[in-house]
């Protein structure tokens, strides 16, 4: 099994949003979704770029990784990897901070008087085993196709450049291997070629040798304690 600090390595780093429960901290993987207030579409293509630049930008500096990231138009899906929570945390807070300021340079007179930008700090999901971060992934990749297939507007996902084989920092080629057995460019026809019961059964099987040890130590900062209670 890949350990954590090879998929962390330092020298590598040059529709549905869920209610706010309390972060299970002691995670290294989380599924990060935030929604602008009121739902409205504030994303465009140049915001959903301006927006991808800047996560890209501040998680190379605080040495977190990104898996998947998507920009829809009132919301956004990202991936991320840490060794510390705070870390993943302060980057999102950092990107959301300069979208809010862009947004209230390009609108001054619609976001004053306190009007928010986003409906709340994001919601945080620690991802606990391997099935279930390849089920993440699926779930990310279809809500793309789902609205490109009715010609409808994505300002921006990952999934191009990763069909493409092509990475930046602080993404890592080397990851996908590691964690999925598969590169980057195999990982998304996989997601392409099967539905989402498809993909959890196949990654059931696939997995099927690793223990709750062997996920513990890969997906626990501190595999002794137990996993917070986010029912």
């Amino acid at each position: 099994m890949v350990s954590f600090d090879e998929i962390l390595d330092p020298s590598t780093m040059d529709e549905r949003i869920p209610w706010h429960r309390k972060v299970d901290k002691n995670g290294r993987f989380y599924h990060a979704t935030q929604r602008a207030a009121n739902k409205e579409f504030i994303f465009d293509k140049e915001l959903g770029q301006y927006r991808h630049n800047t996560l890209c930008r501040i998680c190379t500096r605080l040495n977190v990784k990104i898996l998947f990231s998507v920009v829809m138009s009132n919301h956004t899906h990202d991936v991320l990897i840490a060794n510390d929570w705070a870390d993943i945390s302060n980057a999102l807070r950092l990107v959301n901070t300069s979208v809010c300021h862009k947004l209230r340079k390009r609108y001054p007179s619609k976001y004053r008087n306190g009007r928010k930008v986003f409906e709340s700090s994001p919601h945080y999901r620690v991802i606990k085993n391997i099935v279930d971060l390849t089920t993440v992934g699926k779930y990310d990749y279809d809500n793309v196709k789902k609205v490109t297939s009715k010609g409808e507007f994505v300002p921006y996902d990952c999934f191009w450049m990763l069909e493409r084989g092509v990475t930046m920092k602080p993404y890592d080629k080397d990851v996908y291997p590691k964690l999925f057995g598969m590169t980057e460019k195999e990982l998304c026809c996989f997601y392409e070629s099967k539905n989402p019961n498809e993909v959890f059964k196949a990654a059931k099987e696939m997995f099927r040798n690793w223990t709750k040890q062997d996920n513990d130590k890969l997906f626990k900062v501190d595999s002794t304690k137990p996993w917070l209670d986010e029912t």
